[in-house]
Parts: C-alpha cells; structure tokens; sequence
C-alpha cells in the first residue's frame, strides 16, 4: 500500500513540477530504502543505480515485485528526462533479471535499449487498474516512444542521419501526442533535407502540418527550406500563415506524457519558438529582398536549417525600411526614417571611439577565467562595440538621406547629410584593425565608400569636379576594386581634360567596364539597407564613356 501511494504521489508530482529532477529521484530513493529495511537488508552509501541493483538481486516479498516495476517504470521516466539514457538501459536491462536480448531492428537498425523495453513484463502488466492513477502499460509505451526519440535527436546531433530517421519513425510509431508527432515529423523533414533529399522533405513537413498545423516550427522550417529551393511565392505564404497561428496559440496538458521526458535542450536549436514580430520582419525582409531582386539578380543563398531567429536591432529595421522606401522613390518618406534612427542614436556616440581589442583579446589576457581584469576587458569591449553600432546606424541612416535628397535633385542638401555620414565614421580609429573580428568593422568601410562616391557625384552636378575627383579617389582607397568609383574617377580625369590619365585609368581595369560593374555588385556583401544606395551610386553612362576613350586611344596610336 505504501508503495501505490509513492507510485500516484510521484505521477503527479512529476506531472506537476516544473522541475522533475533531484528532488523526486529523492523520494524514489527513499521508496527504495523503505524496500530494503523491510527486506532487513543494508542500503547505507548506495546510490539510486546500487539500490536498484540490491533491491532486484534480493529475494524480496513476491507481492512487492509489482509495486517495484510500477516504481521502476517512474525512475525511467525521471532519468530518461534527465536525458540519462544509458543509465536508464541499465535499469530496465536489470528488470529484465538474466535475459539478454537481441537487439530488435528498428526500421533497418538494431537498438538495444528498445528491446529491453519491449521484453518487460511488469508483474501486473493489466489493461487498467482502478488503485493507480496511471496504467504500468501506458507509461511502457510513453518509455518506449520516448526512448526512441531521444536517441533519435542525439543521432541527428551526432550526424548519423540515417540512423536518426529510423529512430524517428520508431517514434513515430508511438504513443505520443499530436504536438509530439509534429515535431517527429519536422525533425525527419530536416534530416532528410540535410540528406540532399528536399522533396521528402516537404513531404514530412506537410504530414507534420497535417497533424497538428499550429505547429510553428513546421510552418518556419517549411518557409525556410521554399527559400533554399528558390520558391518564394510558397515561401511568402507559409510566412503569412506562420504569422497567423502565431497571433492564436493554446497547448493542452494532461498527466505524465511524452512531453516530460523529452525535453532535450538539443530540440532548442531546431524547435525555434516564433513570435508574431519575427514572422512579420521575415515576411518585410523577403518583400525587400524581392524588391532587390528585381534589379539586381538573386543574392546567395543564406538558409540555416537550425538555429534561432535573427531578428535585428530595431535602428536596423528602421534602415532596411528606409531602404525600401528609397527604392520605390519615396524620398521624402525615406528621409523621415532615417531621421528617427539619427534622432534615437544623438547621446549615445562618444567624440572619439578607439577599439584595441578584437573579439577574442580578453580571453587572452592574463588571469583566471572570471578574475576582475578578465570581466573588465570584455565588458570595455562590449561597451566599445555597442558604441560602434551606434556610430554605424547613425552614419548610414545620414547616407540614406544624403542619397534621398540626391533622388530629389537637392545637390547642396545631399552634400551635407554625406559630409555628416564621413564626420561620424572618422570618429572610429581601430587600433589593431588586422586583428579586429567584429562584423561591423566591414560595414564602416562599405558606408565610407558609398558616401565618398556619392558626394562626389553631386560635386559633379555642382560643376565642382576637383572636389568630386578628390571625393572618387579617397572611395578607392577605401574599396580599390569598387568598378563604380573607378568609372567615376575616369569620368572626372576626362572632364577635367586630364584624358591621357583618364586613357591611363581606364586601360588599368582591364576588362570590360560594365561586365566588372555588374559582377562586382554582386559579389559584394553588403548589408541588405545598403544595397539600393548601390544601385544610386552606380556609374550610368558606361557606354558614352567606353565610346570617349577608346576613340581617344585610337587617335593616339596612330600618331600626328
């Protein structure tokens, strides 16, 4: 009797606590030792796998036996949550007394531990049993499902991907819920995509919908793996409707289920937990990026099958959707974004910002893991590099407007914002910039060429054409393969009747002007907010000029 009532006391405990972990495996020891003191036998220094041993190796009461499987059943659950798998093989191959199985295939592979689990025989092994709150059968099947699950993750983690989908259909095979079947199925969806196999894929991701379809992960993992394939109207739709189930969401709870034992952390990484603002930057992302497209060719492809979402820092969104304004003309409203994101960042840019230290300089610094001088550097470095953001927002959020007001033909305005963008990014001195590992160290070069190129085009309109040459020839020591600048630079050499160099200049690129121009773009990784000021920056009278040059090259080879 004591022992029924540890076995429903425990069923709702662990259905109940948030933390189903030492302190339950407590109560079961205690269950334990209650068993060998009836049994007169010593349990003193045991661990929870000794008392298990020691209470099946002894010849204990024929009616305890029941009540010690229905026990055991309940510290599998509890270490199989822990993720403690080969401890809980140990247990039940103990229950199993002197058989030793074959390993029973599991859809094309052999696994033990199943086996072990399919020849247990609880010594009450009935249907029902109005004393317990919970049947021994159905937490054996909850085991065995669980079981098979678990090891399925860690062959997906391991890499064995072959292995892991046959495991997952074990699983699949089952008890468990809906919920759960979902996630068995987006997991084979993802092996078989990383198997090269995207159309089982898509197969097991729709009979993952087709389960349960408020299941998110399926809905973003389908949205990614349309992306990888190229379909974007598919891609756009599954979005849209991510979005929706993301606005209605209820999860029901009942008991001991699947859900308690198989709370991996290795399911964080591929069971990515969506909210509605994530789905809805995905979704104003892709449109930009469609957008892009249109003019500028496919970008590559940058598609994780794991991993959280990415959702930037708000200024970003703010720029990627000045950017889309700025792409369809709407200067005006573009300007009024941008001054919002350089609004925010005034008091928070330091007059000057020196970086010594790149990314990995304070592990390197002498002193313990954790010591003060350790946690001070990374902390400075943490500060500096937040600083840096700053200064990057704010200095393309002026290029964005320099560019606006050049798409308004206001060259004077333009002039200004541009000269701000470059007063802010020399505020920046790397110290050790070949050491430096920070991303955003890129982008501070990528804006200072953009702007110095743009102002120099406006020079041009203003007829300021030294200012314009001096602006085109600081751009390419900035980015000295840019095909933009140089087509500007020789432009200017032979507006300012410099032709023998402008000759000179252009003979240096070598091949074919707009060919280098378009394969450049592309090349380029430019953030996705730069990239329409790319496209405003780009030399329009290639064939004029090629025309200029080459008649000029052809004269002087022939002489007086």
């Amino acid at each position: 009797m004591e022992l029924a009532i540890l076995y429903n006391s425990l069923v709702f405990d662990i259905c109940l606590s948030s933390n189903s972990g030492k302190k339950l495996l407590g109560v079961i020891d205690h269950g334990l030792s209650r068993v060998l003191e009836v049994c007169a036998v010593s349990g003193q220094g045991l661990g929870s796998e000794g008392r298990w041993q020691r209470v099946l190796q002894e010849d204990t009461l024929e009616e305890l036996q029941a009540p010690l499987h229905r026990l055991a059943a309940l510290q599998g659950v509890l270490w199989l949550a822990a993720n403690r798998l080969a401890t809980a093989e140990g247990l039940f191959q103990l229950l199993n007394s002197a058989k030793v199985p074959e390993a029973s295939p599991c859809h094309g592979h052999q696994n033990k531990f199943l086996s072990l689990l399919q020849m247990w025989q609880p010594p009450d092994l009935a249907e029902s049993d109005p004393l317990l709150v919970q049947s021994v059968p159905e937490l054996k099947g909850i085991l065995w499902t669980s079981a098979a699950f678990l090891q399925g993750v860690q062959e997906l983690e391991a890499g064995d991907l072959p292995a892991a989908v046959a495991l997952l259909q074990t699983a699949a095979s089952g008890l468990c819920s809906r919920r759960r079947l979902a996630q068995i199925f987006t997991l084979m969806g993802c092996c078989n995509l990383k198997m090269d196999k995207p159309q089982m894929a898509i197969q097991y991701l729709k009979r993952a919908l087709q389960v349960d379809f408020t299941f998110l992960p399926a809905l973003y993992q389908a949205s990614l793996l349309y992306h990888q394939l190229g379909l974007l109207e598919a891609e756009l739709e599954v979005l849209a409707l991510l979005y929706q189930v993301c606005l209605r969401l209820a999860s029901p709870c009942f008991l001991i289920q699947m859900e308690l034992l198989t709370c991996a952390s290795q399911l964080s990484s591929i069971f990515v937990k969506n909210c509605p603002s994530d789905v809805k930057y995905l979704l104003a992302q892709r449109n930009l990026q469609h957008l892009l497209i249109l003019g500028w060719g496919p970008p590559p492809l940058q598609v994780s099958l794991c991993g959280e979402l990415a959702l930037p820092r708000i200024p970003e969104v703010f720029l990627e959707a000045a950017s889309a304004l700025e792409e369809l003309a709407r200067h005006r409203d573009a300007i009024a974004v941008c001054e919002e994101v350089a609004t925010r960042m005034n008091g928070l840019i330091p007059e000057r910002l020196p970086i010594e230290l790149d990314l990995g300089a304070a592990e390197d610094l002498p002193g313990p893991a954790g010591s003060s001088l350790t946690n001070s550097a990374g902390n400075l470095l943490k500060r500096k590099r937040e600083s840096l953001l700053c200064v990057l927002w704010r200095a393309a959020a002026y290029l964005i407007q320099g560019l606006a007001w050049a798409g308004l033909g206001e060259a004077k305005e333009a002039i200004s914002h541009l000269s701000r963008c470059l007063n802010d990014l020399l505020r920046v001195h790397f110290v050790t910039a070949e050491q430096m590992g920070l991303s955003e160290a890129k982008v501070l070069p990528q804006i200072r060429q953009l702007a110095l190129t743009g102002r120099g085009i406006q020079f041009l309109h203003l007829g300021r054409n030294k200012e314009a040459l001096a602006d085109f020839q600081h751009s390419l020591l900035v980015c000295p393969d840019r095909p933009s600048a140089n087509l500007y630079l020789t432009h200017t050499l032979w507006k300012l009747d410099r032709r023998q160099e402008a000759a000179a200049h252009w003979q240096k690129l070598h091949v074919d002007a707009a060919g280098l121009e378009e394969e450049a773009e592309r090349c380029v990784s430019f953030p996705i907010y730069l990239q329409p000021c790319m496209r405003q920056t780009k030399f329009p009278h290639t064939e004029s000029l090629a025309k200029n040059v080459g008649s000029f090259l052809a004269a002087s080879s022939q002489g007086p």
